[in-house]
């Protein structure tokens, strides 16, 4: 490796730990950990994790970036392996593809998800963004469109006095997220099979209102006179200028608004409730529930992170489903215990799994694009 590519890998990672990479560098970074972790033993069928682990650290070059990540509390025998995983990383001359494929039984893949939506304009087209060139590429109703080179989707108001109404979808599937800086200057991030749809003229509507259907996370640009409004099918949040996210999945019996900073109301047809920073309302047939909130956990997606905080298998094996866009099936009755730790979502689907498996909760297998979940004997 020349000593600039040396330099150029280190400032990289340095931007990674102090958490101001764009989505393309995070994700080449986690490929490096991938790459490197795959090229070790067989980790989940290996009966010494701990000499693995010590294996692929004596083999790694010395380095002055700090680590930052989680080791898995609950279980001791993987540590080393769990660290490897979360933490190191190897330098490559060339440049690696953005997701490192999983080989099952040496022929089925299953990937990581990526960057990528699709933008439905008001006259029905549909653009794949992850496909489109960088810069300027649909003008509608005095805004300008534009994909930037950080491959995020923004709007430009160019003419104030249009007013016309123009409805445009932004829907990620499963295994993508996106960002997208919307006409009023508010940032909204997606998160997999999720979808935003909102008016061409946020930026002079008296009531600046989107509908959600997922998971997003909103940092909306303040205006005291243009409240913000945020649909979802069981209620209404209301703000004037804050960051919160909003899980609210169709197949989910419950959803969740965490308020990171600001103020925010949440409305459905039976009450009202107001939350401040650090805290969560969830909503539960029109009910709303206020409690102290995980905001690492609630907000780890935005930052290509798993962070699960004293939660079940089935509900971890929600996200694990959306982001991998695998199926998830269950075999005899699955515990309730609660796992707490983190993972990069750009770590291939063996080594989540594997660690999963490894809490001692479940036995986890794939078959194709199915994943097991079953009962320990």
């Amino acid at each position: 490796m020349t000593e600039d590519q040396t330099k150029y890998a280190k400032e990289l990672l340095n931007r990674y730990n102090a958490g101001n990479c764009t989505p393309e560098e995070k994700i080449r970074i986690d490929a490096w950990f991938n790459a490197y972790a795959n090229t070790i033993a067989d980790v989940e069928h290996s009966e010494n994790m701990e000499l693995i682990g010590q294996e692929i650290w004596a083999k790694l070059p010395a380095t002055e970036v700090s680590v930052k990540r989680k080791l898995w509390p609950r279980f001791a025998a993987a540590a080393a392996v769990v660290l490897v995983l979360f933490s190191l990383f190897k330098l490559y001359e060339h440049n690696l593809p953005q997701k490192q494929p999983l080989v099952q039984n040496k022929k089925e893949q299953i990937t990581p998800g990526t960057y990528g939506a699709t933008l439905t304009l008001a006259n029905g087209k549909q653009i794949r963004l992850s496909q489109l060139k960088n810069g300027v590429f649909a003008e509608e109703a005095g805004v300008k469109i534009t994909k930037t080179a950080k491959g995020e989707l923004v709007y430009e108001v160019k003419n104030e006095a249009d007013n016309t109404l123009k409805t445009n979808t932004l829907s990620t599937a499963k295994g993508e997220t996106f960002k997208v800086e919307l006409p009023d200057g508010s940032s909204v991030w997606l998160n997999a099979a999720s979808s935003l749809t909102y008016t061409t003229n946020l930026a002079t509507a008296e009531i600046r209102k989107v509908k959600l259907n997922g998971e997003a996370y909103f940092k909306v640009a303040h205006d005291s006179e243009h409240p913000f409004v945020v649909t979802t099918r069981g209620h209404d949040i209301k703000v004037l200028g804050t960051e919160f996210n909003v899980s609210s999945y169709e197949n989910d019996n419950e959803e969740i608004t965490t308020l990171v900073q600001g103020k925010i109301s949440m409305n459905t047809n039976r009450e009202k409730v107001i939350l401040a920073p650090g805290e969560k309302g969830t909503v539960r047939n029109g009910n709303i529930e206020k409690a102290a909130a995980n905001i690492e956990a609630a907000t780890g997606w935005k930052n290509n992170e798993f962070v699960f905080a004293s939660q079940d298998i089935r509900y971890i094996m929600k996200l694990i489903a959306r982001w991998y866009d695998v199926n998830i099936t269950y075999e005899g009755e699955i515990p309730s215990e609660k796992i707490s730790g983190s993972i990069s979502r750009f770590a291939d689907i063996h080594s989540v799994l594997t660690i999963l498996q490894a809490t001692g909760t479940v036995k986890i297998k794939t078959a194709g694009n199915r994943v097991v979940v079953s009962a320990i004997q």
